[in-house]
Parts: C-alpha cells; structure tokens; sequence
C-alpha cells in the first residue's frame, strides 16, 4: 500500500508542528449562523475526526479549511505559507468523463507535470483496485467507485493537509480498510488528517482528537488516543416520573448523555447513558421516585463516551433525527 516517493518526500520528524488554526470562528448564511465559535488547531501528523449530526456544521467546517468557504468573523491562521491541501468532499457526481480524463485534469490543476500526473494517477488507481476501470466513463460508476475516484483526487499532490467528508460513504468494508490503511501511512508520514465520519471504527482506527459539534457549536472534545475508549457505561430508559424528579435525577453525576423521548411505548419515556459505575445507584434514585424502568442495555467504548449518539442519532418518536 506504500505510494512510491511519499515517504521520501516528506517524513514526520517525530515532533508536530501546527499547519492551520480556527479561532472562535463563526460562519453565516444570510443570518443564520452555521458554525459559531469554533476554535481547532490541526498539526502535522495528527488525525482529527470531527463528530457531529447531519446539519451540525462538519462540512462548513471543512470547507472553511480546504480555503472554499470564508468565516464571518473570528480568525484563520495557515502556519505554512504554501500549504498544499487536498480535499473529498462528501457529494461526487456520475460525472461523463472517464476517470483517467478526470484525474489526469485534476492533476494538472493541482500543478503537477504531466508525466506526473499520469504516474501518481497510475499508482493511486492501482491502490483503491481500479487500473481496469481507468478509460471507463464515471455516469456509469457505482457509488463506491466514484467515492474511490473522489479519494484519489484529493491525494494528487501528495497534500500535508487532507480534508475528507464521510470517506466511507458507500465503501464496502474491504474498501473500507483499504482506505484506513492507507491513511494511517500517511499520518505517520507527516499528513494531517481532518475527517467527518459516522464509523465508530474509523475514530478508533485513526483519530488523535474527537471534535464534536451540535447545531454549529463545539460540545465535546476528546485529546489523545488513548482516551478514546472510555469504561464501560450503560443505556437506561425510564418513565413515570415527575418532572421535578426527573430534574433531581438527571443532575446526577455520572451521566453522559440525556436521550429525549427515546423508541419506547410511553409517552413520557426519557434515557441516559450513563458510566456502568453510577447505573445502580441511578435505577436506585429512579426506583424511590416511583419511576419504572422500561430497559437497561450495557454499552462500551466509544458508546461509553456517548459517542454513537452523535454519529447515529436514534430519531425521536414521530420524527427524523436531525
């Protein structure tokens, strides 16, 4: 999976140096605010895996830093000067061209020779197992082809900074490792890598940092690796209970995550995920309430962290999730 020439072209030295950095950066369309205060430094090197709803401002997030969409206030830093960028975003047209033609022109637009072109287009096509499909015209691609031809677009220029939107989207799983495989060489090789994603493996598998936006706003931020599994936790739906209560319990620490009106047969159903440490003594306080417990389910790693929630939401009763 080694792409010829990366590695000597440019290697971490083992010490992260900053490449671009948002701070309290908003964006408005019209006067609805999309992103609002957003602060992220991205370094060399590093994985980010931004977490969030559909709607919750990923993609404005990552068209900020590709340089395609300008923020409304707050500030932009690039560290480098000639920072060399690369970006997938999430929707890629059945476009008529094949994807030699593309490519080929998306090289050159990306500066390379054509000689160059032509090779880094051989070596990437060979990589995501399409060399046979290279003079075939895009229409009639499936999506998981076109999301490869996206892919490989976006690492033309060998970019130190690669921006990618829902990478997996329509990838079987063996493509899937392909693309984790190869995205964790070039981390190791200095890439910086900042990517939406709905996978839970894909974050365990890749991010250094969790990014976590609601509605525009940064809700949760999670540091290092190596606290990205968390302790085991537990997923708990309750019901007949008063509201003050309910206020009382849910202000227990321990808790996670508040789940409103949760799938359920009741309409007053309400959940949390909660640390597997502090369940008991939350059924305990749900029981002398007078409350009744609907279902008790254990959940772990990134769950633990509440993380699931935000890359697949559960719609509430009667409606879509947001």
């Amino acid at each position: 999976m080694t792409l010829a020439g990366f590695s000597t072209q440019r290697r971490n030295e083992g010490k992260a140096s900053p490449l671009i950095e948002l701070t309290r950066a908003t964006k408005f369309y019209g006067r609805r605010p999309v992103l609002s205060e957003v602060s992220l430094l991205v370094e060399s090197g590093t994985a980010t895996a931004l977490i969030g709803r559909n709607g919750s401002g990923k993609s404005t997030l990552l068209s900020i830093l590709a340089g395609l969409t300008k923020i409304s206030s707050g500030t932009l830093v690039r560290y480098e000067r000639r920072l060399t960028v690369g970006y997938a975003p999430e929707a890629f047209p059945g476009l008529k061209f094949t994807a030699e033609q593309y490519l080929l022109c998306m090289g050159k637009l990306g500066g390379l020779a054509a000689a160059a072109a032509e090779a880094r287009v051989t070596e990437l096509l060979e990589v995501f197992h399409l060399e046979e499909f290279r003079r075939q015209s895009m229409a009639g691609f499936s999506k998981g082809m076109l999301q490869k031809v996206n892919l490989i677009q976006s690492l033309l220029t060998q970019p130190q900074l690669l921006l990618l939107d829902e990478p997996m989207s329509g990838l079987d799983l063996p493509a899937q490792h392909t693309v984790i495989g190869l995205l964790q060489e070039l981390k190791r090789e200095g890439t910086a890598l900042v990517f939406s994603v709905h996978e839970p493996e894909t974050v365990e598998s890749l991010a250094d940092n969790v990014h976590v936006l609601q509605a525009g706003r940064t809700v949760k931020m999670i540091y290092g690796q190596e606290n990205m599994r968390v302790a085991p936790a537990a997923y708990i739906v309750c019901n007949n209970i008063s509201e003050q209560s309910k206020e009382d319990i849910l202000g227990m620490p321990g808790i996670i995550y508040i789940h409103n009106e949760p799938d359920g047969v009741s309409g007053d159903d309400f959940g949390v995920t909660i640390e597997a440490a502090a369940a008991d003594g939350y059924l305990l306080r749900v029981l002398k309430a007078g409350g009744s417990v609907v279902s008790v389910e254990p959940c772990g790693g990134l769950s633990a962290g509440g993380l699931e929630q935000w890359m697949d939401p559960k719609p509430a009763r009667g409606g879509a999730a947001e």
